[in-house]
């Protein structure tokens, strides 16, 4: 998964699949970073990989729309 300073890039796609890593433009935390678990045609759950992560639940189901891109490349920074 990503480290605290990576570099990310994401891009917008038509299909997203359970697994993928998501910007998400959430209406109560803002932009973060998730894997989508539960994908279908109008909405989608995401879980973080930390164990300090949000839940699910509190998360709660995500509109396809808030969806702002896929990652598709990253680099993690070097320490």
């Amino acid at each position: 998964m990503l480290s605290p300073g990576a570099f990310a890039l994401f891009k917008r796609s038509a299909i997203y699949r359970d697994g993928d890593v998501l910007l998400i433009n959430h209406p109560r935390f803002g932009k973060i970073v998730k894997r989508a678990i539960d994908v279908n045609a109008d909405s989608l759950w995401l879980e973080g990989a930390n164990a300090n992560s949000l839940s699910r639940e509190s998360m709660g189901p995500i509109e396809r729309a808030r969806v702002q891109g896929k990652l598709v490349y990253h680099i993690d920074r070097k320490k």
